[in-house]
């Protein structure tokens, strides 16, 4: 199998887990009822989640196709492709830090609009994210050696975007993992 079917076999195991997780997640959480006949109300963290989630997507789904357009080598190779793709991800590790500073922000101002559930799935989030990395790591690991069998050599380039994508795994699986434990079964 080529590297690039690798990762999709390695995305969806990690989604898998993250999905299993999540739902550990919601059975540990305290009852909410919500009134007969109406949904449980968006909270603050949910709805900071759900940006964050969609925004890193997007970015890191722009660094990937940029990467798959051009091919790896051209992606090392010329700086304008190199420095797109890293701009894209080091943004969604920008995002990432607005999402932390503005659930802190509303976990101080104690107004309620961060509560005991709140801080659970907070403090579960990352329930998959080493299950969601191993497979990431294993693809890749099974990739590059079914790859460059023959020679043993593998491309430097290979390596800077195994770790990308192993920062970029990290962050979008914490927040799928929140995101996931709010959502209602």
């Amino acid at each position: 199998m080529g590297i690039l079917l690798w990762m999709v076999v390695a995305l969806i195991v990690a989604a898998a887990l993250m999905v299993s997780a999540a739902r550990r997640t919601r059975k540990m959480l305290p009852q909410a009822i919500p009134v007969e006949g109406e949904a449980m109300p968006v909270v603050p963290v949910q709805r900071l989640a759900n940006l964050a989630l969609g925004a890193v997507a997007v970015l890191v789904a722009g660094a990937a196709l940029l990467v798959a357009w051009y091919g790896p080598e051209t992606w090392w190779n010329e700086d304008a492709v190199r420095l797109a793709v890293t701009g894209l991800l080091l943004a969604g590790l920008v995002v990432l830090l607005v999402f932390n500073l503005r659930v802190r922000s509303l976990e101080a101002r104690d107004d309620g609009s961060f509560d005991e559930r709140d801080a659970l799935i907070l403090g579960r989030s990352c329930a998959g994210v080493g299950g969601a990395m191993m497979v990431v790591t294993a693809a890749w690991m099974i990739a590059l050696i079914e790859g460059f069998q023959p020679t043993g050599l593998v491309p430097s380039y290979y390596l800077y975007l195994l770790f990308w994508s192993l920062v970029m795994t990290n962050v979008l699986a914490s927040l799928a993992g929140i995101v996931l434990a709010y959502r209602r079964g």
